[in-house]
């Protein structure tokens, strides 16, 4: 198997803005892609955490080798590694953060971390969702889900509420809003913002909308309203499609979306290709999960290179939320990899981080109040 350059590893980059930010997300435009390269090589950390975990985030002042853990109470720990198959552990001093809301870290200075609720910029929306997530066009424009309603009772998120459209604004004020049909929802506490086709329009916004009559389908907008893709319904009402995000995981390297078809009660990993103004199904996998019932946290699941060779694999929990799997995209459809195993059933979200040479490196909290490093 050809192992990637180093260049090709996407170490972060003191140039890059990027690289002293840590989302649950990983990537402000929402696209879950992690940088770094595997094979990981089989080094494992566990760590006794000061409570049960529900997000974890690297320190992006020290990748790969730091972490915080916010805890179930809102108090975060830091976990440190010691270089020796250790770390140290240590507990915030700040005031807890916010129950429940998916936190990010800034670094401020060269010592200096901030960690705090990734839900702030929603006050930049007039209408957003009570739980929206703020992606960006980089450089740009601020994107989130706007409009809450409550005539989609699916409630799989953790509310009542969905969206009834997406908003996309800027210092000056609203730039676009795109609002779904009357029977529809957005299904999602974040759009995400994707480079799908070569038009003037600029990027698209990716989101699950889902009706009482069909179900979730994945649909991209363009920014003037225009619907440039959308998936098959799954064909029932109140089922779920997880959107993970979107790169280049085949082996002809065309650009796939990747999503968990109801991860709740048999979940499926899909790739999905845009074809002729429309998302094909191009390949699946069944027995794995990305969201448990009634949570917050939508980011169990993400896109890296885990083995090396260059293209993106997904990273994705078992259906038993015990094991992490690693899966490759070939010619006819996923191979595993290889799977990481927990110890205990997965409390918080999958994070990943390259460290300052670009190996890749995984980590997640688990029910029994462990943090797992995977290097």
């Amino acid at each position: 198997m050809p192992v990637a350059a180093a260049d090709e590893c996407l170490a972060p980059s003191l140039d890059d803005p990027a690289s002293s930010l840590s989302r649950t997300d990983h990537a402000v435009t929402g696209n879950r892609v992690a940088g770094g390269c595997g094979p990981l090589e089989g080094d494992e950390l566990e760590v006794a955490l000061g409570g049960t975990p529900i997000w974890v985030l690297p320190d992006p002042s020290d990748r790969g080798s730091s972490w915080f853990v916010v805890l179930e109470d809102g108090t975060v720990d830091h976990v440190v590694d010691d270089g020796r198959g250790g770390a140290f552990v240590s507990q915030s001093e700040r005031p807890p953060l916010p129950a429940g809301d998916p936190p990010l870290a800034l670094q401020t200075g060269e010592d200096e971390v901030v960690v705090g609720s990734a839900l702030g910029a929603r006050g930049w929306f007039s209408d957003a969702l009570p739980d929206a997530r703020v992606t960006e066009i980089p450089g740009a424009a601020l994107v989130a889900p706007v409009g809450p309603t409550e005539r989609y009772e699916h409630g799989v998120l953790g509310d009542a509420f969905e969206a009834a459209a997406i908003e996309v604004r800027d210092q000056a004020g609203p730039l676009a809003r795109v609002a779904v049909e009357l029977d529809e929802v957005v299904e999602s506490t974040s759009a995400m913002v994707v480079e799908l086709a070569s038009n003037e329009l600029g990027p698209e916004l990716l989101v699950t909308v889902s009706d009482a009559a069909h179900g979730a389908r994945l649909r991209a907008y363009g920014l003037d309203g225009s619907i440039i893709a959308e998936s098959d319904a799954i064909g029932q009402g109140y089922r779920w499609l997880h959107q993970i995000g979107a790169g280049s995981l085949a082996p002809d390297g065309a650009l796939e979306v990747i999503a968990v078809r109801t991860p709740h009660i048999g979940g499926v990993v899909e790739a999905y290709r845009l074809v002729d103004g429309r998302f094909e199904l191009a390949a699946s996998a069944a027995g794995y999960s990305s969201h448990q019932l009634g949570s917050a946290n939508l980011d169990m699941a993400l896109l890296a290179d885990a083995d090396g060779d260059g293209r993106l694999d997904v990273v994705v929990p078992t259906e038993a939320l015990d094991e992490i799997a690693l899966l490759a995209r070939t010619s006819d459809g996923f191979d595993e990899l290889g799977r990481l195993a927990l110890g205990d059933r997965l409390r918080t979200n999958v994070a990943a981080t390259p460290t300052a040479d670009g190996r890749l490196v995984i980590a997640a909290g688990t029910e029994a109040g462990t943090l797992r490093v995977f290097r």
